[in-house]
């Protein structure tokens, strides 16, 4: 089975763990049986343009550290440089000075936060009223959508990152009254050749959903979409490639049987099996 992971995180990102260097991640995705490991650590551009971090993004030492490693194990484990670019659009001009300033092979977009309100991780969906939820995850599809249209973007990443924790939480949220505005994200992510991401991370944690759902997926299927990219979101070593085999059989329950991935610079599309 080819087993990759196109979304992880080292001790470059704000929130990654100090062990989480390039060296350990490559070790490990060896020792585990991956073909392929995409480096992305988090530019969050409206932190970065607004210095809300205590532990700014270093895109330079990043870099270098992603071709050190590159080198290192040619020919052993496709190392691929990338990067989660959080909220492009928010400070467009400071997102594509961040892309101009390295040659990434594989982009992540993600929305964290909407406009002016905080980072979905930090709200408390456990007090808040269900109508209040239904709107900020319809804003959250308004602003993805918006956000499709910055030039650059490879892959978009755990489109539901909102469901994660209203999910935890131990709230529901019924999709089928977005169905239409996700549908026309999709549609614009095939318009534009841009990938959906199958982010398993939700997985592991035990929520028991991929962001987005099965039921999403099978949406993305419907509306002609094919090209797939798969990540466990970690932000250490322990838990690089966790649940990749239980996203794939998600994914071959709705019908995908391939992955998208990067080789020298070019998309390639894999087989799961």
């Amino acid at each position: 089975m080819f087993l990759c992971d196109y979304h992880t995180h080292t001790r470059f990102s704000f929130d990654g763990r100090p062990t989480a260097t390039h060296d350990a991640l490559c070790r490990r995705a060896l020792e585990i049986g991956l073909s392929d490991i995409a480096f992305t650590d988090h530019c969050d551009v409206n932190g970065e343009a607004e210095r809300l971090y205590d532990f700014p993004f270093d895109p330079d030492a990043s870099f270098a550290a992603m071709m050190e490693v590159k080198e290192k194990y040619k020919g052993r484990l496709n190392v691929v440089c990338g990067i989660e670019l959080g909220n492009p659009t928010q400070y467009p001009e400071t997102a594509r000075a961040v892309l101009n300033a390295h040659p990434y092979e594989f982009v992540i977009g993600s929305l964290h936060n909407l406009k002016g309100v905080p980072d979905f991780y930090h709200m408390n969906f456990n007090t808040m009223s269900d109508g209040l939820i239904r709107q900020l995850f319809d804003r959250s599809l308004d602003e993805t959508l918006e956000m499709l249209r910055f030039e650059g973007m490879t892959t978009l990443g755990h489109m539901t990152y909102m469901h994660r924790y209203v999910t935890r939480s131990g709230k529901k949220l019924d999709m089928k009254p977005y169905y239409e505005k996700i549908a026309a994200i999709y549609e614009e992510l095939i318009r534009r050749d841009v990938a959906l991401e199958i982010n398993v991370s939700s997985l592991w944690k035990g929520l028991g959903i991929p962001m987005p759902s099965m039921e999403l997926l099978k949406l993305y299927k419907d509306c002609g979409g094919k090209l797939i990219t798969i990540g466990s979101d970690a932000h250490d070593v322990e838990n690089l490639g966790k649940a990749i085999r239980k996203g794939y059989a998600i994914l071959e329950t709705v019908g995908f049987h391939e992955i998208m991935t990067i080789r020298d610079g070019q998309r390639v599309m894999q087989p799961i099996q």
